[in-house]
């Protein structure tokens, strides 16, 4: 079996944001901090082109080399600062992860 080496996440904006704010958070500042994810080797953003039938604003994928590396980055203080970013513009309860 392959190592889970791709971290994935669907992402709805919060409600009292508009896509446009959703937009500028995800794509601007919270770029940025992913930067930061140690071990990171890749990181891709996916705007939705209709979130209504897409059922997000956006996915997210982190890559990394390994599992190891994974884990360990998503437990990390960049992580910590980066999943509290997400708070600010994306709502948590709809949010899905994947490995």
């Amino acid at each position: 079996m392959a190592e889970a080496n791709v971290y994935c996440v669907m992402l709805s904006r919060r409600v009292e944001l508009t896509r446009e704010q959703f937009l500028e958070a995800w794509l601007g500042e919270h770029r940025r901090l992913i930067g930061k994810l140690p071990g990171l080797v890749e990181a891709r953003q996916f705007p939705a082109s209709d979130p209504e039938s897409a059922g997000c604003d956006g996915i997210g994928l982190l890559l990394f080399a390994s599992a190891d590396d994974l884990a360990s980055s998503l437990g990390s203080d960049a992580a910590k600062a980066l999943r509290a970013h997400t708070a600010t513009f994306a709502d948590s309860e709809k949010a899905r992860r994947f490995l």
